[in-house]
């Protein structure tokens, strides 16, 4: 299932600009503050334009945040003109989860939004860790670092275990290359795209019928879904 996320701008460039970065989302659009709050979501991702024809961006970040109804909302917030480290600091002070000048890189813009969705629930209270994942046959042991199919071990380097125990961790989210580089590569960007396709290539190949769980996702990445 693509994600999704609420756009609040009335902005046409800044409206072709997110359909164009974000391919792969559901995205829908309000031209206004007062048009986005009739009926906001409770959880999800916003992106928010710092300029809006009722209320500036940050502060309408500042209300949503402050809603208890609204409080877990994914706040996204892009401004005008060139990067402002002040601008940035006082958008995330008001409660925006990133910020963004605008036209941001695309790439990055994509990554950044799905690495936020990736990290969704992961705060309060941290989840028991599984002392072995389990789907049929096949059979994950992250204190081992062990991975089998039935009574076959699965060989496997560090960075596909790596990989796969990232994938398992995030089931059912779409995650950019550029956030596998970041969270699962030690030189992260030192490698490029390229490398983590090549070496999913290798991941599917060892699980066998297992390996065609990890979907691509045209124009985003990858999702792991059983």
């Amino acid at each position: 299932m693509k994600p999704g996320a609420d756009c609040v701008t009335s902005n046409p460039h800044m409206a072709d600009f997110l359909k164009s970065a974000l391919p792969g989302f559901r995205l829908k659009f309000y031209p206004s503050a007062a048009a986005f709050l009739k009926s906001p979501p409770a959880k999800g991702l916003v992106v928010i334009d710092s300029s809006l024809p009722d209320m500036s961006g940050r502060d309408l970040v500042s209300v949503l945040r402050g809603d208890k109804k609204t409080s877990g909302l994914l706040l996204v917030l892009t401004g005008g003109g060139p990067y402002s480290p002040a601008a940035a600091a006082l958008s995330l002070e008001n409660g925006a989860d990133e910020y963004f000048s605008f036209p941001p890189d695309a790439r990055l813009f994509s990554a950044r939004l799905l690495n936020l969705l990736a990290r969704t629930g992961r705060s309060g209270d941290a989840p028991v860790k599984p002392a072995e994942y389990r789907f049929g046959a096949l059979i994950i042991s992250p204190e081992a670092r062990t991975a089998s199919v039935g009574a076959a071990r699965v060989k496997l380097t560090a960075l596909e275990f790596d990989l796969l125990l990232y994938f398992l961790k995030n089931q059912g989210r779409v995650v950019a290359r550029t956030v596998l580089l970041e969270q699962v590569w030690k030189q992260g960007l030192e490698a490029g795209p390229r490398a983590v396709d090549k070496r999913i290539e290798a991941l599917r190949s060892r699980l066998g019928k297992f390996g065609s769980k990890i979907r691509t996702v045209f124009g985003l990445g990858y999702i792991f879904k059983m």
